[in-house]
């Protein structure tokens, strides 16, 4: 790790440590960050599940329709 300077709306962050539990704004904005990085790479993987036609969709419904 290494220390960075960053502008944030301080607010905003005392909102999300409340939500997320956790104990310092160094914290909240890491884990901020990994939770934003994991659910990137989630999308990544079922894009190219997508891609290949490997992801089928057990419940039968249309993808083009909202729920």
């Amino acid at each position: 790790m290494a220390r960075v300077n960053l502008i944030v709306d301080k607010a905003s962050v005392g909102k999300l440590r409340k939500l997320l539990g956790t104990h310092s704004d160094s914290e909240t904005v890491r884990a901020a960050v990994e939770h934003r990085l994991a659910s990137l790479q989630a999308l990544d993987a079922l894009r190219r599940l997508q891609a290949i036609g490997e992801l089928e969709d057990i419940f039968s419904r249309d993808m083009r329709t909202k729920g």
